[in-house]
This record gives structure tokens, sequence and C-alpha cells, in this order.
């Protein structure tokens, strides 16, 4: 018997999923109607047509969706029935009312009452927030990273809240959330802090990152992240549609490395010649991408941690998010490296100027000017960081010994990546 989601869009319905019987991949069909008034495609693999998506095509997307870890899929799909955290399409019947973007899924037979939801906001005190990051607290940390790059096991824990007026609020209903909260990753002391840090040090030197803030709720602290993909129109928080570079390039969340078959920037930059509605400014936040990651030292800086914003006449490059800087702990290798290479290398010390010039060839940039954007950002990171740092009050546990640990070692870095350059 043949399942059938459908698939909206701000609200409005634009195709749907559909599979013969349970646990067959599904493919995808845009409705008729909106093929000829729509603007925005689920995705720069899905395009708007009329001819069906085979499965090939839709999984990358669909599974882009969901939490990476096995066991927090698992978990959600504990509350509900009928569904197996190995399959896409029955996580998304149950809890896709709710998904990065504006994209949402449903059973046919649930429209009208997907329509008729309510906008509910459950205010919570310091208290409830606190015994949420609690929740999600994992074994001892450490000072060493685990491997080469942050996410071996998975996805970082986190959940989604509301900022109302004056105060946080669980979103319900039709409501949609605004800011993301992550307490970082359990196995590395303080993660949080230094990805709060790497953002601020990086929005201060004109990389455009999303706000976040660090946060204490009780004895519990967190990064506090707005949500790019949300914005606020008259009062109302309106869902924007987004999809990040391991979707827009078709690779599955496993393949998010380019060491792993992910995307490369060629890659990425092919997707911004097809897609960017001002290729300009796309290329210069792409260069500013990979040029960011490899100056604070960044591993984690992988096509899943870069993303598109779509909306009706609009494509372009979201905020960067998830930047944390990997100085501030041991590295089993001596040579740290990039996820995304650049001119072909990832070990920092191999990236030198002939690689540079490799990546401004690829994004389309003059090479003199990309290469004085590096220089400037790997020579002013190291205060930025020391400055972010800085700001902390004396109760924000940690801020002094992650700055102890990381800007000597984010200087000793920086000069590396400017032995590369011209003098």
């Amino acid at each position: 018997m043949t399942e059938r989601l459908a698939v909206l869009l701000g609200g409005v319905v634009v195709g749907r999923l559909s599979r013969e019987s349970a646990g067959d991949e599904p493919e995808f069909a845009y409705d008729p109607a909106y093929v000829r008034v729509g603007e925005v495609a689920l995705s720069a693999r899905l395009p708007l047509r009329v001819d069906a998506y085979p499965a090939k095509n839709v999984m990358p997307y669909l599974a882009g969706l969901l939490p990476e870890s096995k066991e927090a899929r698992e978990a959600w799909a504990a509350e509900w029935e009928d569904v197996d955290a190995d399959d896409a399409f029955s996580m998304l019947a149950a809890m896709g009312r709710d998904c990065p973007g504006a994209v949402q899924f449903c059973r046919e037979d649930q429209l009208d009452d997907l329509a008729a939801r309510a906008t509910e906001f459950e205010p919570l005190d310091e208290a409830a927030i606190a015994d949420r990051i609690r929740a999600l607290a994992g074994g001892e940390p450490s000072w060493t990273m685990p491997g080469e790059h942050w996410s071996l096991g998975g996805q970082q824990e986190k959940f989604a809240l509301t900022w109302t007026a004056d105060q946080w609020c669980a979103a319900h209903g039709s409501a949609a959330t605004t800011h993301i909260f992550k307490p970082g990753i359990a196995k590395l002391h303080h993660q949080a802090l230094v990805e709060h840090a790497t953002m601020a040090a990086a929005g201060s030197l004109g990389v455009v990152v999303a706000s976040s803030a660090f946060e204490r709720f009780e004895d519990q602290w967190a990064i506090v992240v707005e949500r790019f993909d949300r914005a606020r129109v008259d009062g109302e928080i309106v869902r924007i549609h987004q999809e990040d570079f391991a979707q827009a390039c078709g690779r599955m969340p496993q393949d998010k490395y380019e060491s792993r078959r992910g995307p490369t920037l060629r890659d990425m930059m092919q997707v911004v010649t097809r897609e960017s509605t001002n290729e300009l400014d796309d290329k210069l936040a792409l260069a500013d991408f990979v040029a960011i990651n490899l100056v604070a030292g960044a591993p984690d800086g992988h096509s899943k941690n870069i993303a598109l914003l779509r909306a009706p006449g609009y494509v372009g490059i979201a905020p960067l998010y998830d930047l944390a800087t990997g100085t501030t702990y041991d590295s089993k290798k001596v040579d740290r490296s990039v996820a995304v290479s650049i001119g072909g290398e990832r070990l920092v010390s191999r990236i030198r100027q002939a690689q540079w010039a490799k990546a401004a060839a690829v994004v389309g940039l003059p090479e003199d000017s990309l290469l004085q954007r590096v220089a400037a950002l790997a020579s002013s990171f190291p205060d930025a960081f020391e400055a972010a740092i800085a700001t902390m009050s004396d109760d924000v546990p940690g801020a002094g010994e992650v700055g102890e640990r990381t800007v000597p070692a984010l200087r000793k870095h920086a000069r590396t990546v400017l032995s590369g350059l011209p003098a």
C-alpha cells in the first residue's frame, strides 16, 4: 500500500513524498501548481520540475534534517509508535512538523490538523532550562581531542527554545523556536565556551557568523545561538528555508567530510554558481568560511557547517555557525588539519601561497585580495579571541584556563599560517 507524506514550505503544500511499502526509500514530486507559481525549491538537488525525483536525489536532503547521532534518533523514535530510527520517512511522518528551515512533513489526512494548530508558548524558568542542559550531560571531559575532528560520534546534543518579549519558552503547536542551546561536546572541557569565544572573535573581524551568547542557568552553562532560519515579521516568528551544503551537494550526513567522499570547495562553489542570487557576496562568504576555519584552527568546518538560505527571489550563504577552535585541546596530530582542503591540502603547514592561488581560482576571486584577507585574519584572530575571553565575568567557569591554553596556541598557529603567505 502506497504511503504518502505532504511536504510544506511556509505552510503551503509544495509536493509529496511517496513509497510503496514501509522500509522503502521514498521518491518526491512537486505539486504541478507549485511548479507553476512557486519560487523556493526544497534543495539545490531538487529544483522545481513536474517529474518526480528518485530516492537517490531525495535521501541526502531528508537524512540531513535528522539528528546524525543514532542514539538521538532512537530517543526520538521511542516517543512515537511505528517509528524506525533508521527510516527517515517514518521519522519525518512523526516529528516533521518543526524541521530546520521552513519545511514541514505530515500525513495527508493530518493536513487540516496541521493548519489548525494554535501557536503556544510554555514559559520556562531557569530551573527547567538547567534541567534540560543537565539531561544532555555526558562522561568526564578531557583536554585531549578524541580524533581529527569533533564529531566522530555524530552531532552535538542540543535543544531549541523561543525567546518571547521577556522570557524563554518551549514552543508547541505551530510555534517556531528562535534559539538553539548547546552545552558543548561533553568529552571536552568547556567546549561551549570555546565555541562562543571563537564565534565572537570571528564576528569582530568581519566574518558573518550567527549571533551567540554564553549563558548561565542555575549551575549550568550553554552557548545560546540565535537561529538564522527564523525571523520576526510584524511580531510573528517566520520560518526561513535553508539547507546545508552536504544536502545541496547531494551527500548523506556521514559523508560530510571531504576526506570521506564529502564536498570539496569546488563542489560548494558549483552550488553557489548555480543557485546564488548575489554570487560575489557568496564567493566572499565561501572564501571566509575556509579562511576562518584555517585561521581559527577549527577542525570541523565541514559541509554541514555552512548553509544556504532560500526565500522568494533570494538564495545566499547563511551566517557561519558551529565554529570552534581546536587549539585549546591537545591533539594526537602534531600538524593540525582542516576539514575542507585548500588548494588540495588539508594540513595547515602545507597550505601556502600556491594553495591559496588554487583556492582563489576555484572561488573566482583575485589571488591578492584573498591572500590579504587570510593574512589580516591570521594576524588579528589571536588578539580577537583573547578579547572575547576577557569580556567574560569572573564567575564564568573555565574562562581563565581556556584563555591560558588557547591564546598562546593560537599565536603559534597564526605564525604557521602566516609563514605560508607572501611577506
